[in-house]
């Protein structure tokens, strides 16, 4: 499958179209000698075949120079983005239809905690930060604007060293959503049934740290990860292997910007994060890492009973006043709109039901020393080092695994976790009474970890951390443990690993509860021509090819009782109506909570369901949907990624930013995850939600033999070959070499020179 099959029709003649009427220009490649201003000495860049690139400074000043550089000139529009998701400006930009995200995020006032964040850097790291902001004003001054800002008419502003540490707190509210389960809790603590679907996981045995009991959950979690590292006893190499695909959104460009950085002590390979210097997943030439989301408890939403003036509450009956803030919001071809915002002792208030204002206390609203951390961490070179820098690490909260060239391996939960009093319930709390305060947070030093464990292997998969019996709880919303409990079995079917073996785990696709489905309804006695020999064949892998995973999830949604169905179509808050998936920054119906547990609950009440009509209605919109060929049913039809693009969803500009949907294996449950909404009112095919951004797999004994990917391609740059070159290999589930074992197919030189930018 070559790269350009990937490009919709009219690619070409948008791309010709936009050149013409100066509404695209390509960015030239760096000439193999480019003056950058500010740098000490010469940078070397080798750019392999995919555009992953090598810098080689001399000092690490000018390596984070580069690195600024090189992110502002490939992926300037994908940063301007993530400031204004973190700051509430989108509606500025992209309009009207941004305008939900600004007028919920400009609440939560993440700009003032990032300012307060450049307190607590080093001077050592302000300055490398400070480096990295120059190089990023410098190439967004130095080349043609990119194409989304002359269609759209606009341009960036300069970056600033506050719009980077505003990028953490963008990426922790992706990250972290128990407040969402809490808000639900409340509001279907009548409808018990859709809170066992929604939530009811039981007790679950697949922790991180063994021999710790069994765990609770508040919730499935709705994004997840994997990691895995094993020690040289289970390695054809006799040396540690780790591997790490983290489960994101896909869009265009990547999340992620691979990179092999060196400069002074750094030399440290893997993704970065466009908007933030360092790598933030990979290896050095000592130690090796991979991170996936804990989403634990740190949340906390309390309702406040206001007097009739709207700004004055009582606490334990003292009358206390809100703090006002206006904010003014700028909307692109509209009048501005001034918002009025208000915080509590306990943190904003996010939302107004009836007489009540609803706070949000959460561990982010607070300076976040993430970025200190990050950089502590690509120069970490031993267990010790590395819980120091995971130390700063308070949000979001981490399952990170470790490996060393000394053949040591290891695990630790980064996050700050809190402490509540004994009392605490479930739900939404009393915001009049003190009572309901946190109590205080746990040391950084006692979060669980694990080093060189005698089984020689860590599997995190977003399950439970650990189990009852710990001395240390971490309640949080979980994932049941099918993905860990997978990889954990795969492990065991051989002795000696390698790169290949760990690839094949990565891309395994087999769900135990969707094959425990199609075996059940395989033995019902109205099934439509075809569909019993579909789904006794079918052996629980989802592949694209398969038939039998697309008939099963048209008869699991068609099959939720009436009742409950109706329950999960209500709004998640009663005053915003639901839109798509993501058309605001909370869930739109509480069927967004909906994830792995719904085909077990089926399972589990199946002798409740109406099956005979709910086969009925899946043969029919099936039909309707896909045509009465079986053979056209298959899962990559109806199952797919769109990786998201502001202007990919507007149908004039989608040929040039948009490409082709991806035909995705797998579902929320399987090791290659790939989540959907299960929202029965959403049309098919199925627009995939989740899935790996990134993989890797990092070798402690050959570092050259270090392999990763990325969705979709290095180039922001809608024109750029670098654009979605990786898809077809990534789908493929190949990886290239990281690091030492990168080949340069082009070579340049930054050479200090001209003016000094201003950021």
């Amino acid at each position: 499958m070559r790269e350009r099959t990937w490009r919709l029709p009219g690619h070409s003649l948008a791309g010709m179209l936009a050149k013409l009427t100066g509404g695209a220009r390509e960015t030239a490649p760096l000439d193999p000698e480019a003056l950058v201003s500010g740098l000490e000495a010469p940078v070397q860049l080798g750019f392999d075949a995919h555009g992953v690139v090598h810098v080689q400074a001399q000092s690490a000043q000018d390596a984070f120079l580069a690195q600024g550089f090189l992110h502002g000139r490939d992926r300037g529009f994908q940063m301007d983005l993530a400031r204004r998701f973190a700051e509430g400006s989108l509606a500025e930009l992209l309009g009207e239809g941004a305008l939900a995200y600004d007028l919920f995020l400009r609440q939560l006032d993440f700009r003032r905690h990032a300012s307060s964040s450049l307190a607590v850097l080093s001077d050592e790291h302000r300055q490398w930060l400070q480096a990295y902001v120059q190089g990023v004003n410098q190439a967004w001054q130095g080349q043609p604007l990119s194409p989304e800002y002359r269609l759209l008419k606009s341009r960036p502003r300069p970056w600033t060293e506050i719009d980077t540490l505003g990028v953490s707190y963008q990426l922790a509210w992706t990250l972290n959503t128990v407040w969402q389960t809490k808000w639900a809790v409340e509001h279907l603590k009548d409808e018990p049934a859709a809170l066992e679907l929604l939530f009811g996981l039981g007790e679950l045995h697949e922790t991180i740290i063994p021999h710790t009991g069994p765990a609770g959950s508040l919730g499935a979690t709705s994004v997840g990860s994997n990691n895995w590292v094993v020690s040289g006893a289970h390695t054809k190499s006799n040396s540690p292997l780790l591997a790490n695909d983290p489960h994101l959104a896909p869009q265009l460009p990547s999340i992620w910007y691979e990179m092999w950085l060196e400069g002074g002590a750094f030399s440290v390979a893997g993704v970065t994060l466009p908007g933030a210097p360092g790598v933030i997943i990979g290896q050095n030439q000592s130690i090796a890492w991979g991170l996936t989301n804990v989403n634990p408890d740190v949340q906390d939403l309390y309702r406040i009973k206001m007097e009739e003036d709207g700004q004055t509450y009582l606490l334990d009956g003292q009358p206390t006043t809100l703090s006002r803030r206006d904010e003014l919001i700028r909307i692109r071809g509209r009048a501005d709109q001034v918002l009025t915002c208000w915080d509590s002792i306990w943190g904003p208030v996010i939302h107004q039901d009836g007489d009540s204002k609803v706070a949000l206390a959460w561990t982010a609203f607070q300076p976040l020393p993430v970025l200190s951390s990050v950089l502590r961490l690509n120069l970490a070179d031993d267990w010790a080092s590395f819980q120091a820098a995971m130390a700063d690490w308070l949000v979001p909260a981490q399952n990170v695994v470790y490996a060393d060239r000394a053949g040591h391996i290891g695990y630790l939960m980064a996050g700050q976790l809190v402490t509540r009093p004994a009392a605490w319930a479930a739900g939404v709390q009393d915001g009049n009474r003190r009572a309901a305060s946190w109590t205080g947070t746990v040391p950084m030093a006692d979060t669980p970890r694990l080093f060189d464990p005698p089984s020689g292997v860590i599997v995190t998969a977003n399950n439970p951390v650990v189990g009852k019996d710990h001395p240390v709880q971490v309640p949080g919303s979980f994932a049941a443990g099918a993905r860990a409990s997978r990889i954990r079995s795969l492990l065991t079917q051989s002795e000696q690993h390698d790169q290949e073996s760990f690839g094949a785990i990565q891309m395994d696709v087999y769900s135990t509860s969707l094959h425990q489905f199609a075996t059940r309804l395989a033995d019902h006695p109205q099934l439509p021509s075809g569909w019993q020999e579909s789904l006794m064949n079918f052996d629980g892998h989802l592949r694209v090819e398969s038939v039998a995973p697309t008939i099963c999830y048209l008869v699991a949604a068609e099959a939720v009782p009436d009742g409950l169905r109706r329950t999960l179509l209500q709004p998640f808050f009663s005053d915003v109506p639901p839109g798509l998936p993501d058309a605001h920054p909370f869930p739109e119906r509480w069927w967004s909570l909906a994830g792995e547990r719904m085909v077990p609950w089926l399972v589990e009440h199946w002798a409740e369901l109406d099956l005979t009509g709910a086969v009925a209605r899946a043969d029919r919109l099936g039909r309707e949907t896909f045509g009465s060929d079986l053979a056209r049913w298959q899962w990559g039809r109806s199952h797919q990624a769109h990786p998201f693009h502001p202007l990919a969803e507007v149908a004039l500009t989608r040929p040039l930013f948009g490409r082709r949907p991806l035909p995705m294996p797998g579902d929320s449950t399987t090791v290659l995850q790939a989540a959907i909404s299960l929202d029965p009112t959403l049309p098919w095919p199925r627009r995939v939600l989740v899935m790996p951004s990134y993989r890797q797999v990092l070798d402690l004994g050959d570092r050259a033999s270090s392999t990763a990917i990325h969705l979709t391609g290095q180039s922001g740059h809608c024109l750029s070959p670098h654009y979605d070159d990786l898809l077809s290999p990534y789908l493929a589930g190949q990886r290239f070499a990281l690091g030492p074992g990168m080949a340069a197919a082009r070579q340049v030189v930054l050479i200090p020179g001209g003016e000094h930018s201003q950021s």
